[in-house]
């Protein structure tokens, strides 16, 4: 090929050379305008990890959009399942881990949650889900904490400090599940119990850090705490996470509604008691981890009139166990019962 290049005339090879050049040049970055800084947002040939956390950070704002336009419901929404949906493959995507248009979303969520949180509740019990499988349980009389963390590491948590403080001061206690760190968190409890609000931990949990934070100390058997100043009464099942002491609170409010917590249940031998709930209790609301072993068998033995799932995409988890919102959705439609699926900082009013 070479002879047959060198033998064609000076001025076709020097053609040849240019357009071979051309063809060959680079693709790598297209000039950005200087005339009109507008448009530098929209020119992003050439600078992948940039393309990517704008596109990121405009589904993250249109997803927050979509979820505010369609709310939690019992009913079918298509918009709403494909804003979750979309904000799955986000939480998936492994670069968004700690960006901030992630950082960005859940924090403004949260944000909207409190300024709600200030408003009262006057009939029913509003719950509220947060990052994990973190709730808070608003009555009339009492705002109740469950398994509140910030997420993520200690030095980069997801939840700022400010606004995981500013939550914690709008409620009236505090309940944590077992101690793994996505469920319990000493510095939040110390903050509960520093204001004189009653945190209740599993046996073994912080024990001797402050009066305030009480261990249950019994084991296998049912507790009930009453909590006569804030118009409710608990009862703590026994529960395991495998061989760990996981506390189910089931609280009864004084309008007579009743919501099941289940922390990270999963035990195969708790089974046996759990199948009988539903004839020693009543059930209006089950709070229920979304993978939780023997899923159909357990919720039966609940029984609730309603099914409100958490620990979807925990970001600490690889992506093949950040159990994702249309899994959800796969495995809770055959249930014969009422399933309403949020995401962080939204709510839900029971009545």
């Amino acid at each position: 090929m070479s002879h047959h290049y060198l033998s064609l005339p000076f001025g076709m090879r020097l053609a040849f050379f240019t357009i071979l050049s051309l063809l060959l040049l680079p693709l790598s970055a297209q000039e950005r305008p200087v005339d009109n800084p507008r448009e530098q947002y929209c020119i992003f040939w050439g600078y992948p990890d940039n393309y990517l956390d704008n596109q990121s950070r405009e589904c993250f704002k249109k997803i927050d959009e979509t979820l505010k336009a369609n709310a939690p419901s019992k009913k079918e929404n298509i918009n709403r399942d494909m804003a979750l949906m979309a904000l799955d493959m986000l939480l998936h995507d492994t670069r968004n881990d700690n960006s901030d248009a992630f950082h960005w979303f859940i924090n403004t969520r949260l944000e909207t949650m409190l300024a709600d949180m200030k408003q009262p509740v006057k009939k029913g019990v509003k719950i509220y889900k947060l990052y994990n499988d973190g709730f808070i349980i608003k009555s009339k009389e009492a705002t109740i904490a469950i398994d509140l963390v910030p997420g993520g590491k200690k030095n980069s948590p997801f939840i700022g400090d400010s606004l995981l403080m500013a939550i914690a001061r709008e409620c009236d206690a505090m309940f944590v599940s077992h101690f793994h760190g996505d469920h319990a968190n000493l510095r939040v409890a110390k903050a509960f119990a520093a204001a004189g609000k009653t945190v209740i931990a599993p046996k073994g949990l912080w024990v001797d850090v402050d009066p305030n934070i009480k261990q249950l100390l019994t084991e296998n058997e049912p507790v009930t705490v009453p909590f006569a100043n804030l118009g409710m009464t608990l009862k703590i099942l026994p529960g395991h996470q495998d061989d760990i002491y996981n506390n189910i609170y089931v609280l009864t409010f004084k309008n007579g509604i009743s919501v099941a917590h289940t922390g990270d249940q999963y035990n195969q031998e708790d089974l046996k008691w759990i199948d009988n709930i539903r004839n020693e209790m009543h059930i209006d609301v089950l709070l229920v981890n979304c993978w939780i072993n023997s899923l159909e068998r357990t919720v039966k033995g609940f029984n609730p009139r309603l099914i409100i799932t958490g620990h979807e995409n925990e970001m600490e988890h690889t992506i093949d166990h950040r159990e994702a919102y249309w899994m959800t959705m796969r495995k809770y439609a055959p249930l014969p019962y009422t399933n309403v699926l949020m995401t962080w900082g939204e709510n839900y009013l029971y009545k």
